[in-house]
């Protein structure tokens, strides 16, 4: 760690948020050299996060670049190998994973909590990186057009604080203080996934493949069970909060009750126990595409509204933005030396990184998405998945390849499907 966080120096950056987003940005920043101060609101790690714990291949390959994969390893996780899809009328198909480079799976089930913390601690004891803790900013420090640093309370003590930098990285989650400060708009509500989540144990008939069931009542949303460590399962929910709008039930009652009496779950929780509560939480997604820098600011993560919008991950883009906008603001300081704010124009490579490796990406499964809200379409779909081998294999490359889920736009694809 380089010490006490102080009010004098200007810092090549200051990342506001310590989850994956921000921790990546900061370690990758502090591995080429840059002075970073990384702060967030909450007191101590490790710390409460809701979430659907799976950690895919794209985010252990950033994590293996960090050096974090070892200590994330030690945490308790379960192994994913491949993805079960339930249609609304009960029907199955499980398909695989491409394995993670280097590794006989394709990725983890481990508690965000774990996550968190194991990422933390690295940032914690670089010597690039100073911490604060208990800070979150209430205002922006301003410098003609752009952004100059931050400044807020500290909550231990009350002292009002400031601290001056050359970019300040809004990495603070959905609800980012640094997106509202800068004033930008959140993403509209039929970009966005209210999402509820609880841990159980004893669910029935639990694999190697995270489960996705497609139930009446939440499309294009689905509910989840993702196998976790010990037995465990992550048991979750997610609706377009646009659907919510429209007069439906809460997510948690929805997931309730399909725990209680849907067809394809129910049975699987005869014996089934919540541990601890429910949590819940907004899941914005990149198919509403904000803007991610300006004159000394950029986003990511969940802040950038970044999740995916077909299989809800938001961990592997976050980890990904974090290090891309490290990339490009490291970039802009080689390019102008000296302490100035950087401009917008320098950090233009953030944004053609995040159009180039994550933004089609989203295009993709938001097609997928919107598919995904018609019955009749996934109960042809898995159905004949399910029944017909050639049809299984479309599913997986549509699954695994960008290029094959554009075929999902084409009349042509569902012309296959429907004939014998």
């Amino acid at each position: 760690m380089a010490g006490v966080p102080t009010e004098e120096k200007i810092y090549d950056a200051i990342v506001v948020g310590a989850g994956p987003s921000g921790c990546s940005c900061a370690l990758f920043l502090a591995n080429a050299g840059r002075e970073v101060l990384l702060v967030d609101k909450v007191p101590s790690f490790p710390r409460e996060k809701v979430c659907g714990d799976a950690f895919s291949g794209k985010s252990i390959g950033v994590a293996r670049e960090l050096g974090v994969l070892a200590e994330l390893e030690k945490k308790p996780h379960g192994i994913v190998r491949g993805l079960a899809l339930i249609s609304p009328n009960g029907k199955r198909v499980d398909v695989p994973f491409p394995n993670a480079e280097g590794m006989p799976f394709s990725g983890y089930t481990i508690a965000r909590m774990d996550t968190d913390e194991a990422l933390f601690r690295a940032a914690e004891a670089h010597p690039k990186i100073s911490v604060l803790l208990g800070f979150s900013p209430d205002a922006l420090l301003k410098e003609g057009e752009a952004v100059r640093g931050i400044s807020g309370t500290r909550a231990s003590d009350k002292a009002k604080l400031s601290f001056r930098s050359r970019v300040v990285v809004g990495a603070d989650g959905a609800a980012s203080a640094v997106s509202r400060l800068l004033g930008l708009p959140n993403p509209p509500v039929e970009h966005v996934y209210s999402g509820v989540r609880g841990y159980y144990t004893g669910v029935e008939g639990l694999t190697e493949n995270i489960e996705l069931f497609f139930i009446d009542g939440v499309l294009p949303g689905y509910l989840w069970i993702f196998p976790m460590a010990g037995g465990r399962a992550n048991v979750g929910l997610g609706i377009l909060s646009s659907d919510l709008n429209k007069g439906r039930k809460h997510p948690n009652t929805m997931l309730t009750d399909a725990i209680a009496n849907n067809a394809s779950i129910a049975p699987r929780f005869r014996n089934a126990l919540l541990s601890g509560r429910m949590g819940g939480w907004a899941i914005p997604l990149g198919s509403y595409k904000k803007k991610c820098f300006g004159n000394g600011w950029a986003l990511a993560g969940d802040a950038a509204s970044l999740v995916d919008p077909f299989s809800g991950e938001g961990v592997g883009n976050a980890l990904c933005s974090g290090k891309y906008a490290a990339v490009a603001i490291g970039e802009a300081i080689a390019k102008s030396p000296g302490s100035a704010p950087l401009p917008a124009a320098s950090l233009e490579k953030y944004g053609k990184l995040l159009d180039d490796y994550i933004y089609p990406e989203m295009v993709d499964s938001y097609r997928l998405q919107r598919m995904c809200r018609f019955r009749f379409l996934l109960n042809l779909f898995i159905g004949k998945a399910s029944d017909k081998p050639d049809a299984r294999q479309m599913l997986v490359n549509m699954l695994n390849s960008d290029e094959e889920k554009k075929k999902a736009q084409s009349p042509l694809f569902y012309l296959k499907l429907l004939l014998p």
